[in-house]
């Protein structure tokens, strides 16, 4: 039982883990410059990516949540400490950006005006807007190297994982 316990976990992390970042990756290489192209405007766009990056930022924080457990509930026995530590830190780091990504984002709200679609302060937004792309950019790399990090976990796979369930 504590067997099939563990790689529902692992894979449960995989997966969350792949719908974070995979959907992150396709919305930031796709979507949003498709959305630029069709809408021709980055505003107009800049008003979708607000109410996706809502619902990102909450998947992030779920999936922070497995990653954390998984963490947490792995068997330590014979494990690469580099590995985890790296794992740890990548952890940290998708968690700190994803509190700061929170912080950012009701700001550059403010900023929208949703009666005339428009952005109520140009510079200022942009700025900001900028921060956020660091921001988001740091987290994907994060969880890029969590990804490797899990994946790469000694005894686990994800066909190990769904094998043997």
């Amino acid at each position: 039982m504590h067997r099939a316990l563990g790689r529902i976990r692992f894979l449960a992390a995989v997966l969350f883990l792949a719908a974070w970042w995979g959907g992150f990756t396709f919305y930031a290489l796709i979507v949003v410059p498709t959305g630029h192209k069709v809408l021709k405007s980055k505003v107009r766009q800049g008003f979708i990516t607000q109410q996706v990056t809502d619902k990102l930022n909450v998947l992030t924080a779920v999936t922070s949540v497995v990653l954390l457990w998984q963490l947490t509930a792995s068997p330590r026995n014979g494990k690469s400490n580099v590995r985890i530590r790296v794992a740890w830190l990548s952890w940290v780091a998708l968690a700190i950006t994803l509190a700061a990504l929170f912080w950012l984002h009701p700001r550059l709200d403010a900023m929208l005006d949703p009666s005339t679609r428009s952005v109520t302060d140009d510079a200022r937004f942009y700025d900001w807007h900028r921060w956020y792309l660091v921001v988001a950019s740091v987290q994907w790399l994060a969880g890029l190297v969590h990804l490797v990090t899990l994946i790469s976990e000694p005894g686990h796979t994800p066909q190990s994982a769904v094998g043997s369930l």
